[in-house]
Order: C-alpha cells, then structure tokens, then sequence
C-alpha cells in the first residue's frame, strides 16, 4: 500500500449512529464488499493478462531505451490499479462523510423547531466536514514527506530513473508489478504520492519556495550531460523536469497545484530558453566577426574591411553587467568603423606602431548609403573619428610600456638574486663555471642588469657606453675565440679596454700582452704597427683623401696580424718578452720582403698586407696598398663567364682548370686569397669566398670551394708559416664521410685529427 496512505472508518467513530443509520451504513458496506470482490476478479484476469503480455516485452525489449518503454507502460497499469483502489477509498470516505452529513442535517432539521443558531451551526458543520479533512490529511501528508526528505532531492528524479534501469533491476520491478507491490515496482525510487486539495497546494508552495534552488540543479544537470544540442529545447527540457515532478508527487497536471508547477517551470523555461538563443546568437556573431578579421588581416582590403562593418552593426555586445545587447538599428557605420579600428589599434601588429596604425586608416573609406552617395576616405570625412583612435591608441601603449617595464624589472632582478645565488653555491666554479655564465648572459636578453653580472663575473665590466662590445666580448668567449677577442681591442679607449682585458678565458693572453707592451698595449702595438707602415709609405703616409684610409687600413691590418701571431704562431713561446720579438720580427720581415711583380704599366712589390703599388707607378706619387685599395686593380684572375677568358657551358671541371692552366691565369687573385687570410686573423664566424669560388660551387657538386683556399693557403710560405686554413664544417665532415651522417656522429668524426686544415678519415673516432 502506497505510503501516506491511512485507512478512514477505524476505531468507534461512528458509536453514536442511530439504528436507521447503522443499518444503512451496514447495506452500504455490503455492497462496497460486493464491489471489491469484483475487483479482484478483475484483477486476477488482468494479472493472468499482464503475465502473458509480460512474457513477451522480455523477448522484445533487450537495451535500455526499450527498458524504458516497458518501465512506463507498467507504470501506466500501476497507476490505474493505484487509481482505482484510491478512488475506492475516496468513495468510502466520502460515503461516510455523506452519511455523517446527513445525520447533521436531520438533527438541525429537529433543532431548528428549538433554536435556529444550533441549527446553522450544525449546517455549516455538515457542508464544512469534507473540507476541514482534506486540510488535516494535506497537512499530516505534508509533515511525512518532509520528515522522509522528499523535498531534498527535487531535481534528482530523472537522474535516479536513468541511474536504476542501468542496474539490471527492470525483472524485479515487472515482477513486483505482477504482484501489485507498488512500493517495489515505482521506477524512481521513494515517490510520494499526495491525495487532496491542500496537501497538493502545500506541495505546490514548497516547489515555488524552493525554486531557485531547483532551477539551479536543473542547469547544472543540463550543463554536466551536455542536454542542450539545440538552444530552441531549452523551454521543452524545463517543462519536462516539471512533469516529473507532478509525477513525483502524485499531483494531477489539472488541479490547481499542478499547473502552478506548470507555470512556475514554463515561465524559467521561456527565461533560459531566450538567454540560450540570445547566447547563441551571440557566439556565431563572435566566430563570424573573428573569420571576417583574419580574412583581413591576411587581406586588407577595402571589400574585406567592409564585410567586417557590416557584420558588426548586425551583431550583438555584451555590456557591463554581462547583457547581451543587439547592435541591429542602434550603431551606424561610423560608429562600427570606430569600434573596430579602435581594437585593432590596441592589437597586434599595431599597438606599438602608431605609423602602421596610422597607414592602414588611411587607405580606409566610408560606405556609400542615404546622405552618402559617395566614397570618402575617413581621414578626410572624420579626421575627429581618428584623433580619437589615436588618443586610444595612446592610451594603451602608455599602459603597456609601463606594465612591461614594471615586469621587466621585476624579472631582471629576480635573475640577478639567482645568478647571485648560483655564485654562491659555486655554480660557476670549475671547468664548466665559463660555459654557465656565457649561458646566464644569453638566457637573459631583455634583462640587462643580469647580464650586467653575468658578465662582471666573467671579469667583463657593463657600463652604459659598451653594452655593443661586451655583447661582442661574450661573443668571443663563447667560441673561446682569442683571435675575434683581440681584434676587438684595436680602436678601443684605455678605458673601453680596461674594462674588457680580464675577460676571465683570454687572461693568460692579455697578461702576457700586458708583461711585454705594458698595460696600454694595444696602443704600444698600435704604435708598432704605424712604424712599419709609415716606414713603408715613405712620405705618403700622412696624404689626405683615400690614400690616408688606404694607409690607416693597412695600420689596423697589421696589428690584426699581430694578435694572431702573438696568440696562434708563437702561442708555444712561455717567455712575453722572447714571444714579442719573434712576433714582430716575422711582420718587419713580411713588411721588408722586396719581391716585384710586373703587371703591365704597374710594379707590385712585397707579399701580403704589405703588397702595394709604389709610388712611381701608381699614377698618384702615393703608395697604394693593394688590398685595400677601391679602385681597379689588373690581375691575373680568371673571368668565368659566357664572354670572358672560360664558358662554363663548355667545359667540365677538369676541363675549365686545363683552360686556365694553358692560359696561365689564376682562379683567385693574391688579394682575395689575402681577403680571406684577414678574416681568419680577425676570427669571422662567416669567411666569404672569392667570386669565381662560389661560380664553380654552384656550378659543379663535386668541387670544394673550402679545400681549394686551403691548398693555397697551404702553397704560400707566409699562411704556412702562420698556420692559417679553414676549419671543416659538419657539411665537409658529412661529405668526406662518403655520405649523409647524424649530427652526433659528424661531431664525433670532427674530433679526428686535421692534416694540413683537412679531416683526416682514417684519424676519426
């Protein structure tokens, strides 16, 4: 038996009947047990029914949605047998009421002849009985189904449905059915059933008092199961929960109570169901405006720039307090255009390029409509509309530069305390401590105070005026690159090269410079290296005009040639004194070498740098330096060319250097195998090859414009003597490996010895 359910006519409630009214209340139940006999027949035909109709859904009805199905139209066969016995029930009830009311009203019939205020008292006690019932029953259903929590779980109903038929208890509720167990066979669990007038409406109010709360689990289940593939269900799925509700508790849709439900459920439902379609609405506008910009940033032009505007003024905003709000009627196109250049002003790639910003205004016109027939830029219509992109612009970029420099500050001091800190753990200790701090200095670009000291713990002083040099000064100690470093220090202030000297992997280096030169030594060697020149330019040396740079490039030439010998040729000499002797003795040696060469109207004297015109030849009176000079030179350097001295669509390789054999001319000249020399001196990561070098490379495949340089660099007694040649790369030590090799094991091939510059195959690890 249902609960809430309590048999009426129990106890002695009716001791004071007259013996016509008990007699009649006597008939009356003889028939009601007439009447459920017949019942019971009934049901009996209707169980032997169901059975066989049963026998059937268990064959039809295999998956969950057919489950389902069958819950349902056995929930229908519950409901009617519920129904019956409840309207049964109710039948007796009311029966006896009526009886009741009936004896009320014979005995104010009699005591109306006695006294007419007892007999409307008891009249109003007849016609009040049913009433003052059915709020006693409603209030103790009430106070049942709060105590046993039915209000607790209000939004919970469809859930429980759907988690139960997965549990395999579909036979058992069939069965319980079968056996009129209504307890048993309900498909959502605990429901509660509610008879009355009032214990329905006291429902009802507690639904509407409760109703944020179950609006609250209603979206939250809709959210979590992702129920809302169409923003236009949204309305169907609110009333559906107040549906299962009504079924819940019993409540007829019809009543009073079950259509305040009703209402309560489709007025949330027509809210949310419009919020949806607006969101929705909203979000297409969104990818459709997001489309229309990337089309023109990739495209910006002026068709593409009005689909932008047209698609704004027909979209939607969402104001401050999260409205969404149409733009349809309300913005004009000036105002659209405004809107949407003001965002680009503030996005990249404008936001810090106001002239970038400023360019694509200007090439921007205004639509053609009413009071417009005619295309205008908006430079010229509105220049007020773009004073005031600009001053947004402004805006902004102040804000960035000032939140970038608050967080760049903020992070250079963080990675100056971790720099700090490393130090003092002895992080940069040891024989790798070199490797972290070049690799601190350059993890740490944009963070200038921690380069700062990175660097000062390389002994390499940050000032204000030499970030360039101590940028290329770190540059140098990474390659662990002597000869770039001493390069650097030509041209340096005392100052400039205090600062930099102590570079911690040159210090043996530059100490040794500084026991033979003194402290100032770059300007001892610069004084050297002017001494030999200006005894070699004779009383030109000091001529104004492309001769004197002429000179002073060769000045700065030999000091390069200097370093490099001090640090690579005489490397092994312990003694700084003994080392500089010998360096400058092997560059007076080079600078007095008198060896002449005739080139028609022109004699070349010495090797080298020092290789120059004399002054009697030159046409000037002055003495040229070959290797620096800007004008034409004649050589004997070959033209590889369709017209020149070799067609290279005519001969092969071998073919081409049989020609400039016979024809005694050479592939590069003196001057570009020296060009070549210099860069190596000045420690270049990139050495450019001669002209005719790179032709043949591009040319023929199997030709190594590298080797070559180096047989010539070989061949000349002086590069010989300074041990010059360019290393091979991970390129030459793939190719000299007979093919394509991994990266690791190039590297390990390159570890092999070098023969005269070249890899030596059978030394490689």
């Amino acid at each position: 038996m249902a609960k809430g359910f309590k048999k009426q006519l129990q106890g002695g409630g009716y001791q004071n009947l007259t013996i016509s009214g008990a007699a009649e209340l006597q008939n009356m139940r003889l028939q009601s047990d007439i009447e459920i006999n017949a019942l019971k027949e009934q049901r009996a035909r209707q169980k032997q029914l169901d059975e066989s109709n049963l026998t059937d859904l268990r064959r039809s009805f295999k998956n969950e949605q057919s489950n389902r199905d069958s819950i349902q139209k056995l929930e229908v066969n519950r409901q009617k047998l519920e129904y019956e016995n409840q309207q049964l029930m109710a039948k007796r009830d009311i029966e006896n009421k009526r009886a009741l009311a009936k004896q009320k009203a014979a005995e104010s019939n009699m005591w109306a002849k006695l006294s007419p205020t007892l007999a409307k008292n008891l009249g109003n006690l007849a016609t009040g009985l049913v009433k003052f019932n059915d709020i006693q029953s409603g209030m103790e259903q009430y106070r049942e189904l709060d105590a046993a929590g039915a209000f607790d779980s209000l939004g919970s109903a469809m859930f429980e449905m759907n988690e139960q038929a997965k549990k395999g208890l579909q036979e058992k509720r069939n069965q319980a059915m079968l056996n009129n167990d209504i307890e048993q066979a309900d498909y959502l669990g605990d429901t509660y059933r509610v008879n009355g007038y009032y214990g329905q409406k006291l429902v009802a109010d507690r639904i509407k008092n409760q109703s944020e709360q179950l609006f609250t689990e209603l979206r939250t289940d809709i959210s979590a199961n992702d129920l809302i593939k169409n923003p236009y269900d949204t309305a169907d799925l609110y009333e559906f929960r107040g549906q299962e509700i009504l079924k819940k508790f019993g409540i007829d849709g019809m009543t009073m109570a079950g259509l305040e439900i009703q209402k309560l459920f489709q007025q949330e439902g027509a809210k949310q169901q419009a919020t949806a379609v607006l969101g929705s609405k909203y979000a297409i506008y969104e990818e459709k405006l997001n489309t229309d910009k990337e089309v023109f940033s990739s495209t910006p032009t002026q068709d593409n720039f009005d689909q932008i505007v047209t698609t704004y003024m027909t979209g939607y905003t969402r104001n401050k307090s999260g409205a969404i709000v149409s733009h349809y009627g309300m913005v004009n196109a000036m105002e659209a255009t405004e809107t949407i250049l003001s965002e680009m002003a503030i996005s990249k790639p404008y936001a810090a390029d106001w002239p970038k910003m400023k360019e694509l205004i200007s090439k921007l016109q205004s639509p053609e409509g009413p009071g417009n027939p005619t295309r205008q830029y908006w430079t010229a219509k509105n220049p007020a509309m773009v004073q005031r992109i600009k001053e947004r612009w402004t805006e902004n970029f102040k804000r960035l530069k000032q939140v970038n420099e608050a967080l760049n500050e903020s992070e250079d001091t963080g990675k100056v305390f971790e720099i700090d800190e490393q130090n003092r753990e002895g992080a940069f200790e040891g024989n790798e401590g070199t490797a972290k701090l070049v690799a601190a200095y350059y993890n740490n670009q944009g963070n200038p105070n921690a380069q700062a000291r990175a660097a000062k713990l390389l002994h390499v002083q940050t000032t204000d005026n030499n970030k360039a040099v101590v940028a290329q000064v770190m540059k140098a100690i990474r390659q662990n690159d002597v000869n770039e470093f001493v390069s650097l220090l030509d041209g340096l202030s005392e100052t400039q090269v205090n600062n930099i000297v102590g570079a911690t992997p040159f210090l043996e280096t530059t100490n040794a410079l500084i026991e033979s030169h003194g402290v100032d030594f770059d300007e001892d060697i610069d004084s050297f290296a002017s001494s030999v020149v200006k005894d070699l330019a004779a009383n030109s040396f000091s001529l104004s005009g492309d001769a004197n740079d002429n000179a002073d490039r060769t000045v700065a030439a030999t000091k390069q040639l200097y370093y490099h010998l001090f640090n690579k040729r005489f490397a092994g000499i312990e003694e700084p004194e003994l080392r500089r002797k010998e360096t400058e003795k092997f560059i007076i040696d080079l600078a007095t070498d008198k060896t002449q060469d005739v080139v028609g109207d022109q004699t070349y004297i010495g090797k080298g740098i020092f290789r120059r015109i004399d002054a009697a030849s030159s046409g000037t009176n002055t003495v040229l330096f070959t290797q620096f000079y800007n004008g034409s030179l004649p050589n004997n350097a070959a033209n590889l060319s369709k017209n020149g001295d070799i067609d290279l669509d005519v001969f092969d390789l071998r073919g081409a250097l049989g020609q400039l054999k016979r024809k005694n001319l050479n592939l590069i000249s003196t001057t570009d195998l020296e060009n070549v020399a210099i860069s190596i001196r000045e420690g270049q990561d990139v050495i450019t090859m001669p002209e005719n070098l790179r032709i043949l490379e591009r040319k023929f495949k199997n030709f190594d414009g590298r080797k070559y340089l180096n047989e010539q660099l070989r061949n000349n007694e002086q590069y010989k003597k300074e041990g010059i040649f360019i290393p091979p790369t991970l390129y030459d030590a793939a190719r000299a490996a007979g093919g394509p090799m991994r990266q690791v094991d190039a590297f390990k091939y390159m570890i092999g010895s070098y023969k005269d510059g070249e890899l030596v195959k059978q030394d490689a690890l």
